[in-house]
C-alpha cells in the first residue's frame, strides 16, 4: 500500500486527492487549516493541522506525520482579484509568496526525512508558472504566475540538492471556489477528472529520479 502525505486537503483538489488516493487503496493523511471542517476529510484520511505560512506549526506537524512514499503540497491561494503587480500592497504580496512558495517550501525542506526511500515530492504547479507560454497579453495573473514560478524554481533545488523524484502538476483549470473565483468564472473541468488524472500521473512518475513539469493528463509543460 503507497502512503501519502496531502498538504491542504480539507477542500477543493487537496481533498478530491485524497478521496481519489483512499479509494484506489493509499494510506492517505492529509493536513487542513486550523478551524476548517475536516468532516470529509476524516472519512478517507488520517488528519493533521498545519499553516504553512506559520513557522511555528512545523514541529506540531512533524511530530504528529509518519513516513510516506510521496508527499504533495497543494496549499495555495490566486490571490487578489486584481493580481496586478502595480496595484497589490506589501500585504498582498507576502500573503501569496509566502501561502504558494516560500512557506510550502520551507516546510519540505523539515519532512524531506520523512520521505521513504524512493520517495516523490510533487507539488501543485500550475500552467501559469511556464514563462515559455506567458504569451497573452492583457490577462492579470502578475502575483500567480510570479508565486508558482519561484514554486516551481525551489522544487528544482531540492532535486538538484537531493536527487529525489520531484513533480510540479498542473491540476488544469478545476471547478474549485479558487478555479471560479467562489462561482464568478466558469472552470474547464470538473474536480473530479482533474483529481483522476493527477492521481494518475503520481503513479506513473513516482521514483523516476527526475524533476517533471506535468499537466494533469501527464503532458510535458515548458519551462
Amino acid at each position: 500500500m503507497s502512503s501519502i502525505l496531502i498538504i491542504g486537503a480539507e477542500r477543493g483538489l487537496g481533498l478530491g486527492l485524497a478521496q481519489t488516493l483512499h479509494a484506489q487503496g493509499w494510506d492517505v493523511t492529509g493536513t487542513a487549516l486550523h478551524g476548517a471542517d475536516t468532516v470529509e476529510l476524516g472519512k478517507v484520511a488520517t488528519v493533521s493541522n498545519v499553516d504553512v505560512t506559520l513557522a511555528r506549526d512545523i514541529e506540531p506537524l512533524l511530530a504528529a506525520v509518519g513516513t510516506f512514499d510521496v508527499i504533495f503540497m497543494v496549499a495555495g491561494v490566486y490571490g487578489p482579484l486584481h493580481n496586478s503587480v502595480v496595484e497589490a500592497t506589501e500585504a498582498e504580496l507576502s500573503d501569496i509568496m509566502m501561502t504558494n512558495c516560500f512557506g510550502p517550501i520551507r516546510l519540505v525542506h523539515h519532512l524531506l526525512d520523512r520521505l521513504n526511500s524512493g520517495g516523490t515530492l510533487a507539488v501543485m504547479s500550475s500552467h501559469r508558472a511556464s514563462i515559455a507560454l506567458n504569451t497573452e497579453p492583457g490577462l492579470k495573473l502578475d502575483l500567480y504566475r510570479a508565486s508558482k514560478v519561484a514554486l516551481n524554481m525551489l522544487a528544482r533545488t531540492i532535486h538538484t540538492d537531493t536527487g529525489l523524484t520531484v513533480l510540479s502538476i498542473h491540476p488544469g483549470w478545476a471547478a474549485t471556489a479558487m478555479g471560479t473565483l467562489d462561482g464568478t468564472v466558469e472552470a474547464e473541468m470538473s474536480v473530479e477528472e482533474s483529481v483522476t488524472g493527477m492521481a494518475e500521473v503520481l503513479m506513473a512518475n513516482m521514483g523516476c529520479g527526475e524533476h517533471r513539469y506535468l499537466d494533469w493528463a501527464g503532458r510535458p509543460l515548458p519551462w
